[in-house]
C-alpha cells in the first residue's frame, strides 16, 4: 500500500512511482551499503529537510518527473569509509562523487520495476540543494520520503512536475567565454571534449604538457583538463609542474582518467588538482557541472515545467 493519495494527474504518477523508489532505497542500503534502512515518513517537499549533497535523476515515460537524492555529508563519509577506504572519508571530491554514485545505485535498483511501468531513468546529475525548491513548486504536490539508515538520515524527493532539462549554454560573445585547455595525447579524446564544450567555452587542445606551456605563454587558460593515464599514470606529476609554473599557477586543473584506482587521483589532488573526470563514466551535464564548480560558479539548471490538466 502506498502512503501517497492520488488526487490528480501528477499525484497519480507520483503514487505509482513511489513504491519502486522506496523499495530501491531500502535495498541499496541493505545489500550494497550493508546497513539497515527504514522509511520513517513521507511528507510534502516544503516540509522536508535540506541536506548538503544532492543529485537529480530525470524520469521519462507516462510523465516528466524528477527524483532527487538528498544526503548529509556525514552519511556519505560513513558510506565511503565502509565501501571504499577510511582514508578517503574526508575527501570532499570523493564524497561529492559518491553522493552521485549513491543516486546511481538507487536508480539502478529501481530500474527493473519502473521499466515494467513504462518509466525510463536518466543518469544522475549533481545539483545545488537550493535548486530543489525550483524543481518542485509547492502547487505540484510532490513528496519526500525520509529514511533512517544505520549511518544517518536520507531524504528522497519525487514528483512529476516538469523536467530537469539541460545546463544552459553560457550567453555572451566569444570573448567573454572562459578559456579551457584540453591536454591529452589522444586526438579523439580532444575532439570529444571540444565537441561537448565548444558552445559554452573557448576550447584549445594540446597533446603534451610542454605544448600546454607554449600555449599558456600566449593565452593563459582559465582551466585545464589534463589526461593523466599516459606514461602509466605518471602524468599526475604534471599537475605539480603546472601549479609550480608562474605562467599557470592560478589555473584550475581537472584531471581526466579512465583508471578508477585512487592512487593517481589522490596524487593529483595533493599537487593541487580541483577535481577529476572518469573518461568511462560521465555525461555532458556532469562535465560542465564540475568545470563550473572549479571555476567558482554555480551551474544553472533550466526549468521546463510540464503542463498538467
Amino acid at each position: 500500500m502506498s502512503f501517497i493519495p492520488a488526487t490528480h494527474t501528477t499525484e497519480t504518477l507520483t503514487k505509482r512511482f513511489s513504491d519502486p523508489v522506496i523499495n530501491s532505497v531500502i535495498d541499496v542500503f541493505k545489500y550494497f551499503v550493508g546497513t539497515t534502512a527504514e522509511l520513517e515518513t513521507i511528507i510534502d517537499v516544503s516540509d522536508a529537510p535540506r541536506h548538503l549533497l544532492s543529485s537529480a535523476i530525470e524520469v521519462n515515460g507516462p510523465g516528466k518527473g524528477i527524483v532527487v537524492v538528498n544526503v548529509p555529508r556525514d552519511l556519505v563519509s560513513r558510506a565511503v569509509a565502509l565501501l571504499i577506504d577510511e582514508t578517503l572519508a574526508e575527501d570532499e571530491h570523493v564524497l561529492t562523487d559518491f553522493a552521485c554514485e549513491l543516486s546511481n545505485m538507487i536508480a539502478g535498483q529501481a530500474k527493473k520495476a519502473v521499466d515494467h511501468m513504462g518509466f525510463l531513468l536518466g543518469h544522475p546529475t549533481l545539483i545545488e540543494t537550493e535548486q530543489i525548491d525550483t524543481l518542485y513548486p509547492p502547487e505540484a504536490g510532490s513528496k519526500c520520503g525520509i529514511f533512517q539508515t544505520g549511518i544517518g538520515e536520507i531524504a528522497v524527493y519525487f514528483g512529476f512536475v516538469g523536467q530537469l532539462g539541460e545546463i544552459l549554454d553560457q550567453e555572451g560573445p566569444e570573448a567573454d567565454k572562459k578559456r579551457l585547455l584540453v591536454v591529452d595525447p589522444d586526438e579523439l579524446s580532444c575532439a570529444l571534449f571540444k565537441g561537448l564544450l565548444h558552445e559554452r567555452y573557448q576550447v584549445q587542445t594540446a597533446s603534451t604538457v610542454e605544448e600546454a606551456f607554449m600555449d599558456a605563454a600566449l593565452n593563459e587558460p582559465d582551466l585545464i583538463l589534463l589526461e593523466i593515464d599516459a606514461d602509466h599514470g605518471h602524468q599526475a606529476e604534471a599537475v605539480r609542474q603546472i601549479k609550480e609554473s608562474p605562467l599557470m599557477d592560478k589555473v584550475e586543473i581537472l584531471v581526466v582518467t579512465s583508471n578508477r584506482s585512487t592512487t593517481a587521483i589522490i596524487q593529483a589532488f595533493n599537487h593541487g588538482a580541483a577535481d577529476y573526470i572518469l573518461k568511462t563514466d560521465f555525461t555532458k551535464q556532469i562535465l560542465i557541472g564540475k568545470i563550473e564548480r572549479a571555476l567558482g560558479r554555480t551551474p544553472v539548471v533550466k526549468e521546463v515545467m510540464a503542463t498538467t490538466k
